[in-house]
């Protein structure tokens, strides 16, 4: 596996842990494997665009698939969560994966 796959894909998992452990998904029960209707592979495919400042990756088709299934306003709530940023992810860069990916951007993300 390529070191940022493995990388991105241990943020993310070390993330769901963080927000279970909060107790931040019980209001999201409908499969274990996702949050806000959004998959590990979505998130993890969206974590290049979300964690480099300076020269943010370009969102890719897979990553945007996954949003438009997502629940936007539910992802758009953790914008604020502590845990998001000691993971790396730069949450004025997530709240900006909606419009790159040509999809509207809910009012709780502005």
């Amino acid at each position: 596996m390529e070191k940022k796959t493995l990388r991105a894909a241990t943020l993310s998992l070390v993330l769901l842990v963080v927000l279970l452990s909060a107790g931040e998904l019980a209001a999201v029960a409908e499969a274990t494997d996702s949050h806000c209707k959004m998959t590990e592979q979505g998130l993890i495919a969206c974590l290049p665009a979300m964690t480099n400042g300076a020269a943010p990756a370009k969102p890719s088709p897979k990553c945007c698939a996954a949003l438009a299934k997502a629940d936007l306003p539910c992802l758009c709530k953790y914008k604020s969560n502590p845990a998001v940023r000691q993971l790396g992810i730069n949450p004025k860069l997530a709240v900006k994966l909606p419009a790159k990916c040509k999809l509207p951007v809910p009012r709780n993300c502005y």
